[in-house]
């Protein structure tokens, strides 16, 4: 067994050009005042992987430079862009991506255009991930690593699905948890839905 080199897995990708016109899968990922620029970086980095149809940041969620138009001071944009870029590693300019300052406003515009929103939250009414009756298009709302989802967006929510945890820990890091969920749904979208 012989390890890829970066210069093989390059090689196997598309242009550009090419990969900007190839379909996206059908999942939309939304962070509502994650605090964390590593998890930003590493939601971009995740969404990437699986062709994110667009990944929304929120609230107080850091985001990458806006360019000329970007209200914030220059030394918060060079560490936001910093931060990010250091977990995302290359692929922010892949991912379609918005800050929309208003989660309640963008949830709302989603559901009129018939995306089911699914929150990734511990509620007593939470499923778990692996049963939930889950429809494309879809999006996951991941909410602050420590106060979760806002509760006007989560009382939007179509439901809410669980990682279940076996361990002493009660949750899992927001882009773990992106991670195992949105896999999921990658595999799904090979198989009826349910």
């Amino acid at each position: 067994m012989r390890k890829k080199t970066t210069e093989e897995l390059v090689a196997q990708k598309p242009t550009l050009e090419k990969f900007k016109k190839e379909p996206r899968n059908p999942i939309y990922v939304i962070l509502n005042n994650v605090r964390s620029l590593q998890n930003v970086g590493l939601v971009f980095r995740i969404c990437d992987a699986i062709k994110a149809e667009m990944l929304y940041l929120t609230g107080f969620t850091g985001y990458p430079p806006l360019g000329e138009k970007d209200p914030r001071r220059a030394g918060v944009i060079i560490h936001a862009k910093n931060q990010i870029e250091k977990t995302a590693i290359w692929t922010v300019d892949y991912v379609p991506w918005e800050y929309r300052e208003d989660t309640i406003k963008l949830v709302k515009e989603l559901k009129r255009k018939n995306v089911q929103i699914v929150a990734v939250e511990q509620t007593h009414q939470s499923q778990n991930y692996l049963q939930a009756p889950y429809r494309l298009p879809l999006a996951l709302i991941m909410g602050h690593e420590k106060e979760g989802i806002e509760d006007p967006v989560l009382k939007l929510a179509d439901f809410a699905v669980e990682i279940p945890m076996f361990g002493m820990g009660n949750s899992l890091n927001v882009a773990m948890a992106l991670s195992i969920l949105s896999y999921e749904l990658v595999k799904r979208l090979h198989q009826p839905l349910k």
